[in-house]
């Protein structure tokens, strides 16, 4: 990718004004939405009641001591929240992003999550037809390397002749996550690689979750060999009626061997034309929030370092962003979501970004400290890929995705949960 450079180069100069949060410093999962002048300094006078009861009840009480308390919330002694302190903390947990927040409807649109031995399994594609009619299974020949899977599909079957199709024919589908929701006129962008060297006749279309409802079609007729090399194919679908249970299928009644890379469907009408669904990221902007925290805690750290989110593999063209194993939470993430998206995120938001950064550890493993120098190298290349100058070798894979000027990061939050680790005094004198 344009801009990658080793882990053991040089560092970058520092830029200024960069100034870390601890994780500790924004509560955890959570956005708020509460007006200013409701929650002004009477929060602080209930937060110094709840200290002093736990004084006067807990600590004295073992003393046999006696206290008197008194409080004064005199309107004068009140003081105002700042509003910088009232956002958001984004989590990919429980699909908030991958089938949430991110307006992509293939679930595994990379055929990546099966893992990278193959064949592998393709959850949730399922097959249409039987193993009479249709062989299907994936294998190491993607035109990506970063993304080397490909779904390979053959059909036995024809249109006449001995073997004779099923009607609507043979295929594969796609449910998204737990069924697409399609609206009526709506239209949908379609993008996918495919490559074959025989003449096809393959019908994508948007159908009832059991196939018997059609709700729009497109139809890819070729001769042999106009697909010999991995070619994208895009078009829209615009469908004719409303499913909240929807799903996705390649079919096709005629015989021969096609391959099949990132399939994507995605509505036309995403928040502010940058990939996010209209209806929920318009609830966050009506929360008005002046933060935007991203992208988790436990998210970021990973059970294991080899699963956490690694910014890096997130930006450049969604295609060639490898996915990984969110292995917290339990699910595959194609990283459409990624750090180019959070910062543009922020910005469409108008909220100030709040990167929170791997610190060596993950729910499981420690990074020594005399070793964490990848991990601050890493830090300072995300900083100059959000900051950086065009000219820069992060910055130019920034501008190359369309944002030419830079994001207004001015927080990173360091870690999550490791206050009880062995590093953890140690790392963050170095830092």
């Amino acid at each position: 990718m344009r801009g990658r450079r080793p882990r053991n180069a040089a560092l970058r100069p520092r830029f200024p004004q960069i100034r870390h949060w601890r994780a500790s410093a924004i509560p955890e999962k959570v956005a708020m939405a509460v007006p200013r002048r409701s929650l002004d300094g009477r929060l602080f006078w209930v937060l110094g009641l709840v200290c002093a009861m736990y004084q006067i009840f807990f600590v004295r009480s073992a003393a046999g001591q006696t206290a008197q308390l008194s409080v004064n919330a005199s309107p004068q002694n009140t003081q105002m929240i700042p509003e910088n302190m009232f956002g958001i903390f984004f989590e990919e947990i429980n699909h908030a992003g991958a089938g949430g927040l991110w307006a992509e409807l293939v679930n595994n649109r990379g055929f990546e999550a099966g893992g990278p031995n193959t064949p592998s399994n393709i959850d949730p594609w399922l097959i249409i037809g039987d193993e009479l009619n249709i062989i299907v299974a994936t294998d190491r020949s993607s035109c990506f390397a970063t993304n080397p899977i490909a779904l390979r599909m053959e059909v036995l079957c024809e249109s006449s002749g001995n073997d004779v199709c099923p009607p609507g024919g043979v295929g594969i589908y796609n449910p998204g996550f737990w069924g697409m929701n399609i609206e009526e006129a709506k239209v949908y962008k379609v993008s996918m690689y495919i490559r074959s060297s025989d003449s096809m006749d393959l019908t994508v279309s948007l159908t009832s979750s059991d196939g018997l409802q059609n709700l729009a079609a497109y139809t890819i007729t070729a001769d042999k060999e106009d697909f010999k090399e991995w070619a994208k194919v895009e078009f829209d679908l615009q469908s004719s009626e409303r499913n909240s249970n929807s799903r996705l299928q390649l079919t096709t009644r005629t015989s021969g061997i096609v391959w099949f890379d990132q399939v994507s469907l995605m509505p036309s009408d995403t928040y502010m034309g940058h990939g996010y669904r209209k209806d929920l990221a318009s609830m966050l902007a009506n929360l008005k929030p002046k933060f935007l925290k991203f992208p988790g805690g436990n998210y970021v750290m990973g059970n294991y370092l080899l699963n956490a989110f690694r910014w890096s593999e997130t930006v450049g063209p969604w295609e060639e962003r490898p996915g990984h194993f969110n292995d917290v939470w339990g699910y595959w993430t194609d990283d459409g979501l990624g750090f180019f998206e959070f910062l543009q995120l922020a910005e469409d938001l108008g909220a100030c970004p709040v990167w929170v950064v791997n610190d060596g550890a993950s729910r499981n493993e420690q990074v020594p400290s005399a070793t964490i120098a990848a991990f601050v190298k890493d830090v300072v290349d995300g900083i100059e890929f959000a900051r950086g100058d065009p000219g820069t070798s992060w910055g130019s894979v920034r501008a190359a995705m369309g944002h030419p000027e830079p994001f207004q990061l001015n927080y990173i939050s360091m870690g999550n949960q490791e206050c009880s680790m062995h590093y953890y005094k140690g790392l963050y004198l170095i830092w």
